[in-house]
């Protein structure tokens, strides 16, 4: 929080009430008034023209007298206004200061070209060097203000001395209002600041709820362009702090030494805590620090270091290192992570109290990508886990949704349309199923013209010495020997223009070759001779047209928010024949017909109507030949990729004899499939997507929803998810399940957050998250109840956090939002 000081921008100085020379300051410091004579310093000799006028009806008692110097000192007693203009860096802007105070000093020098011999009662002083100010002063930027019981600041050198000063800015980054208390507050320099005995808070009670204390604080501004009305336009300044401490009320809760910030964060040592209850893990204490400031070192550009200090109750104690680095040629990050485990794993309904293989877990991941010259690149990656089920148990997230824990080297190089690599990966996690490539090459070539663009050519090829390594305890268990896998696919395209068509009739071929398992999938799965070799041929046509529309312009309804309309429609053909040179190498005929559809109207105030899309619809039909009888869930054709690959790359399939199966590799039955958003208002929508298998006319998916703004005070969204019944061997059917979720705003000071789901499949609850949010000033409580029935985990957590502060954050991020007030004041 320190940062938050520089909003203060201009800061003032105080002085001792004398009229013959600059105040000291209660330190004893002094801060000339004047440029030194004796050292021939000279800069700025022109003084600063104020002007001056009261702030009641009684006008101040003026008195005159000259200084030692030479120097005219007038005196104003009484409540009194000035302000004067400072340059900024840009000479085209000029920054406005106003100054109040009930007793006011200002130092003139007659000698100075620009002074002139007005009279004491005049609202106007020019060749003015320095003003002092007692008695409720209060002086403002900008947005910025500031507040003491006496000022003294020096026009020419832009040197000040304040004390008993009450600073108040805005920062607009993290909206929040910024006051600085402090007992002595100096500009040192023009560019340097500091403050002694300062209390630092986005709260502007006396005993603010959160705030941060120093004894001394120092702030350098390094910023090249200093905007008017007290703008940061940047990270460019440093504040350090020493003797600091962190309090909630009047309880401290952490003291530090020195802390040093920039405009980004503060350089706390600590980066997040989180403290919690669950089933799986007992009371669970989670910490994050900076890496960099545990280390006594200043945090590099470009880097994102954290340590984790983690208790369990219920599993450990357990920590590590996550970092993330970026530079202009190179990125990347490492993470390890280790725990002594000493409870049991919690995996899903059916998997549970799972005995840990070993008390001592955890990881080490360790992921680099560099750009070489010439347009080539290379990634280095190393992941190891010590047991099958750590990364699930404690990185779900990335267990579910995350690449492959993979150990490689990949070289590649991009260049117009070709590109050339080499990959090398090996397993170093025993008991995961993983295929290794010891080497493989690829050289892919995209949309290379030929014949002055009357064709176009693609290319893909692959070479790889490939390696199947099994779990131990995998019953399909085979010889764990390299053999050679080669892949080629060609295709010549002719594109055509036809009034609004475009028509591209393609012809491809693609060769396979493999000596070890072979090819020995059919079309449905069922096993058939090995083939070393394959050759498929194929041919088809892709079609689309430039949208059609039409515009009606009389539509107009206040119930539906339409003020005219425009429906587009795009269609699309793609339509693929296979030929193959055995049962091995047999694809099925594949037609797609795609309908894109937009209705677009105007909404929002009279002479500013912006355009948006208030239905889209968007439908495709697609047939196959020889289509599947058997329940295969929902497939999807993707129109760039119309052929099934030969090989299954995802290495947590192996061994890849099922490569028809997935479904990204090409659909097994015909189908409709459909999605739609449909923008009611600007605070309804309606979105939903379906899958229907026209071979047994059944619908294999369907999914809709509802999002819905009641101004001011509820957000909701409801939701059903259907799944057709399929029995993957697992205990596991389909699913039909009806998401809800809300937001409602009881009264300003409580915030109720509810989201369910329930399988009506199961009959049985999916999860359940209650949070209480407390709103308290510039702070926020909240209490956050989970229930997650597919885990059998229940888990309480304490949440706390002060607005526009996450650094300073206990518990759960992801309801800070909705603790922020709206507007300050």
């Amino acid at each position: 929080m320190g940062v938050l000081l520089l909003a203060s921008g201009v800061a003032g100085a105080g002085g001792d009430g004398s009229t013959d020379r600059p105040p000291q300051g209660a330190s004893g410091s002094v801060v000339s008034a004047r440029p030194d004579r004796q050292s021939g310093d000279v800069r700025l000799t022109v003084g600063h023209t104020i002007t001056i006028s009261p702030v009641s009806s009684v006008v101040p008692r003026i008195e005159q007298s000259d200084s030692r110097e030479g120097e005219q000192i007038i005196t104003y007693m009484g409540r009194s206004h000035l302000t004067w203009q400072e340059p900024n860096d840009r000479s085209n802007r000029v920054n406005v200061i106003e100054l109040e105070a009930d007793c006011l000093v200002v130092w003139r020098t007659p000698a100075d070209p620009n002074a002139q011999g007005a009279g004491v009662a005049s609202d106007r002083a020019t060749g003015v060097s320095a003003v002092y100010v007692s008695g409720d002063a209060l002086l403002t930027q900008g947005d910025r203000t500031i507040r003491a019981d006496e000022l003294y600041y020096d026009l020419r050198n832009r040197r000040a001395q304040a004390r008993n000063v009450v600073l108040r800015s805005y920062d607009t980054v993290r909206n929040i209002p910024i006051y600085v208390r402090a007992r002595e507050f100096r500009q040192v320099g023009e560019d340097t600041f500091e403050a002694e005995d300062v209390v630092l808070t986005s709260s502007e009670f006396w005993t603010p709820q959160f705030s941060l204390e120093a004894a001394k604080i120092r702030v350098v501004d390094k910023r090249q362009d200093k905007e008017s009305g007290g703008g940061l336009p940047g990270s460019g300044f440093e504040v350090a702090l020493r003797d600091v401490e962190f309090k909630v009320g009047n309880t401290r809760v952490l003291d530090l030494p020195k802390v040093r910030s920039d405009r980004e964060r503060p350089e706390l040592p600590i980066r997040s805590v989180r403290v919690g209850h669950d089933s799986t893990y007992g009371t669970s204490v989670e910490t994050r620090w900076w890496l960099s400031r545990l280390l006594g070192l200043r945090q590099p550009e470009g880097t994102d270091g954290s340590v984790s200090v983690d208790y369990y109750g219920q599993r450990g104690i357990g920590g590590g290192v996550d970092l993330r680095y970026e530079r202009e040629n190179y990125f990347g990050s490492l993470l390890g992570y280790i725990i002594e485990d000493n409870g049991e794993d919690r995996l899903s309904r059916t998997r549970k109290d799972i005995e840990v293989p070993e008390e001592t877990r955890g990881r080490f991941r360790f992921q680099h990508r560099h750009y070489l010259p010439y347009n080539w690149q290379v990634t280095a990656e190393a992941s190891y886990l010590s047991d099958e089920n750590f990364l699930e148990q404690f990185y779900r997230s990335e267990f579910n949704v995350g690449k492959e824990q993979e150990t490689l080297l990949y070289l590649k190089r991009i260049q117009d349309n070709w590109g050339l690599s080499f990959l090398g990966k090996t397993r170093i996690n025993d008991f995961v199923d993983q295929v290794e490539e010891l080497p493989s090459a690829e050289y892919h070539l995209m949309g290379q013209s030929l014949f002055n663009d009357r064709l176009t050519f693609y290319s893909d090829s692959q070479i790889s010495r490939y390696r199947y390594r099994y779990d131990p305890d995998n019953p399909i268990s085979q010889p764990d020997d390299f053999f050679t896998f080669t892949g080629t696919r060609n295709e010549l395209d002719m594109p055509l223009t036809a009034g609004a068509f475009k028509i591209v009739p393609f012809v491809a071929g693609t060769f396979g070759y493999e000596d070890g398992a072979g090819f020995m999938a059919e079309l449905d799965d069922g096993g058939i001779e090995r083939e070393e070799a394959i050759a498929i041929g194929e041919g088809g046509v892709r079609i689309s047209m430039q949208p059609f529309w039409c515009v009606y312009p009389d539509v107009e309804s206040r119930l539906w928010d339409l003020h005219q309309l425009r429906h587009t429609i795009r269609p699309s053909l793609t339509a693929v024949g296979y030929v193959a040179s055995d049962d091995a190498a047999q694809q099925r005929d594949t037609l797609d017909l795609g309908l894109s559809q937009r209705w677009q109207t105007k909404r929002g105030p009279m002479g500013n109507r912006r355009t948006v899309d208030w239905l889209r619809w968007d439908v495709d039909f697609v047939w196959v030949a020889d289509s599947s009888d058997e329940i295969a869930g929902p497939d999807r054709f993707l129109w760039n990729e119309p052929f099934i690959p030969l090989v299954n790359r995802d290495g947590r399939v192996i061994p890849p004899l099922d490569r028809r199966t997935t479904g990204s590799f090409g659909p097994r039955q015909n189908y409709v499939s459909t999605e739609v958003i449909w923008r009611l208002t600007d605070t309804t929508s309606i979105l939903g997507d379906a899958y229907f298998d026209m071979q047994s006319g059944v619908m294999e998916q369907l999914d809709v929803g509802i999002s819905r703004v009641l101004w001011p005070n509820l957000t909701y969204y409801v939701g059903s998810r259907y799944l057709r019944e399929v029995d993957n061997t697992l205990g596991q059917r389909g699913s039909n399940a009806l998401t809800f979720a809300a937001t409602y705003t009881l009264d300003p000071r409580y915030t109720v957050v509810l989201a369910e789901q329930f399988d009506f499949d199961y009959g049985a609850n999916i999860r359940t998250d209650v949070t209480l949010i407390r709103k308290y000033h510039r702070t926020n409580l909240a209490l956050t109840f989970s229930a997650d029935d597919s885990l059998d985990e229940r888990r309480i957590v304490l949440s706390l956090w002060p607005e526009g502060v996450p650094e300073l954050s206990i518990g759960l991020r992801r309801y800070m939002d909705l603790g922020a007030s709206d507007v300050y004041y």
